[in-house]
């Protein structure tokens, strides 16, 4: 259960990053796709993925999906819903 918890504790970090880059990003309205932060439960993973803000905002409108870079996902905590171009989407069993 220890494992699960800090995986957990690592895509609550990671989600509150992309959530910094979304605020700035639509403060700004402009320029290329923002990067985000790579949401796995891997604390040593720190892989960008170029996502637009409308793509994000979809993912993030579901408590339990987060995106992940292209293989990152864990089985035994998440399920893949979506591969898409660059990232995935997965949906997370128990959050």
């Amino acid at each position: 259960m220890e494992r699960k918890a800090r995986i957990e504790e690592n895509e609550k970090l990671f989600r509150e990053v992309n959530e910094r880059v979304a605020q700035m990003h639509a403060a700004s309205q402009s320029g290329p796709d923002p990067e985000w932060v790579c949401e796995c439960g891997d604390e040593t993973c720190f892989d960008k993925l170029t996502v637009p803000l409308r793509e994000y905002r979809e993912v993030r409108s579901h408590d339990d999906w987060f995106l992940i870079a292209p293989g990152h996902e864990q089985a035994e905590v998440e399920r893949v819903l979506d591969k898409r171009n660059g990232y995935w989407v997965v949906e997370k069993y128990d959050l």
